[in-house]
């Protein structure tokens, strides 16, 4: 299973694909890894990684702290951010400190050595259908991940931003903030545990419920860089005309959570894309965005994908209350989509 960053959900917001002969279906978050194990201790150079005064962060430098830095999400914060943040990845670079959130003590003494004044968790198991199938796996890094950066947290009078999902809610969307949540599957249960523990330990926090977050990432697996990689290739894309949600472009989220921060917002808000469209119009748009052949893009049910984990067909977020109360917008998805094609132009 994958590991990523929010958008997760997510990445994440990364994508479970499947491959056929001749073929790609792309409709999910998360990405499926084969053969994903819980990490073991790090041996001596990743622990060595792991010492924040290697890298020169110590107490008062640096205001957040991005846990999961190398995920769509996080690695955007980290540019947004600049000198005000340190990140850390799983196995570290010379760049990022290495951590395992499911190392209680690796945790509690990164974050009492760089001492920001913000923690940020966007690091998760994305993986939608691998969580279904290894619950134990999900709950490790979703939840006890969770529960040691809040215990953490709360210990050092940390504030703390997470990253949820709006697979903690079930059908009916595009839902708002005072909807119930109602999970259908493991990973939404999980994070919808994550949120309760970080609400109830930690002051001050700010939970980011966000979904179908996509941005230019070379090598990524949000669903956007899914679909350009398939139909670049000459394949066709199967996409779930019933499968419906907010396309989030990550520039825009990682803007408005660094404001909505900024301003020392507190408890539950969404962050969305004002679309809510069906994976078919969304992976049409970021075709024919790209001036790429439109009819690779072939609509099935979401039914015959044959994924483990039960998806809501309308899911999504409502974003509009978050937006008037903090003075924040983000773009539709043509406008995400023109993003990402600028981006491209400017790494090609």
């Amino acid at each position: 299973m994958r590991r990523g960053g929010a958008g997760r959900a997510e990445e994440a917001a990364s994508l479970p694909w499947l491959g056929g002969v001749g073929s790609a279906i792309v409709n999910g978050r998360g990405s499926t890894t084969a053969g994903w194990r819980p990490p073991s201790s790090l041996d001596g150079g990743e622990s060595r990684r792991e010492d924040p005064a290697i890298l020169g962060v110590g107490k008062n430098e640096c205001e957040f702290l991005i846990i999961g830095a190398t995920g769509l999400v996080g690695s955007v914060l980290m540019q947004r951010l600049g000198r005000r943040a340190a990140g850390t990845s799983r196995k570290g670079t010379d760049r990022l400190l290495a951590l395992d959130v499911t190392d209680a003590d690796a945790v509690r003494r990164t974050i009492e050595t760089v001492a920001p004044k913000v923690v940020v968790l966007t690091a998760a198991l994305t993986a939608v259908d691998e969580c279904e199938r290894d619950p134990q796996a999900s709950w490790a890094v979703n939840v006890g991940g969770t529960q040691n950066v809040a215990a953490a947290c709360a210990g050092t009078g940390t504030r703390l931003v997470f990253f949820s999902s709006d697979y903690v809610f079930g059908e009916g969307g595009p839902h708002p903030v005072t909807a119930e949540p109602r999970p259908l599957n493991v990973y939404g249960r999980h994070k919808l545990e994550a949120e309760r523990i970080v609400q109830a330990g930690v002051d001050r926090s700010l939970i980011v419920r966000t979904c179908n977050v996509y941005g230019y990432a070379p090598g990524g697996r949000n669903y956007a860089m899914s679909v350009l990689s398939v139909v670049r290739s000459g394949k066709p894309v199967r996409a779930a005309a019933d499968s419906f949600g907010n396309p989030t472009y990550v520039g825009d989220l990682a803007d408005a959570v660094c404001s909505i921060t900024d301003a020392g917002g507190r408890g539950i808000v969404h962050l969305a894309g004002p679309d809510h469209v069906d994976r078919v119009t969304w992976a049409r748009t970021i075709v024919r965005g790209f001036g790429l052949d439109e009819t690779l893009v072939e609509p099935m049910p979401a039914g015959e994908l044959g994924q483990p984990a039960r998806r809501p067909h309308h899911g999504g977020l409502d974003s509009a209350a978050t937006c008037a109360e903090f003075g924040v917008r983000l773009g539709g998805l043509d406008e995400g989509v023109a993003a990402m094609r600028e981006c491209a132009g400017q790494r090609t």
